[in-house]
């Protein structure tokens, strides 16, 4: 069933952005948060639209491909939930799907809060993360 209302439609243009910081640009606002699970790629919390560009989304320098793809849309007010899956080939050419749910929250039109949580292991996998594909905490930076 195809869900929409004008707080999906919004989330649905930013995952058709597919980097286009453009449209990127149209649909988050400027001082939007990004809360990324420890363990993705550059997971942590960024705090404005240039940083979520500039230093969030600098992972997909370690992707050939990368895709990220809602499949099930929920809304309540100003909430959108997506579950879906994250689809790429790495830089050293290994395949990876792992799947993932987004917590937005939207104002004005605009997404202004992620929170993203998504099954790891399969990214720490295939980009060769041993200690983090094993399980083993992190060390302390």
């Amino acid at each position: 069933m195809y869900r929409s209302s004008p707080q999906i439609d919004v989330v649905r243009r930013f995952y058709a952005a597919r980097g286009d910081v453009g449209i990127i640009r149209s649909v988050v606002a400027e001082d939007a948060q990004w809360d990324v699970t420890e363990g993705f790629p550059k997971g942590g919390v960024y705090q404005g639209l240039d940083s979520i560009l500039g230093d969030f989304f600098g992972f997909l320098a370690d992707f050939r491909e990368f895709g990220c793809v809602g499949e099930e849309f929920y809304e309540d007010g100003d909430q959108v939930i997506v579950l879906g899956r994250y689809t790429g080939v790495t830089a050293a050419g290994a395949a990876v799907t792992s799947r993932f749910a987004h917590f937005f929250t939207l104002a004005g039109g605009r997404i202004t809060r992620l929170r993203q949580t998504s099954d790891t292991l399969p990214l720490a996998r295939a980009l060769g993360d041993r200690q983090l594909a094993a399980g083993s905490p992190q060390p302390d930076a």
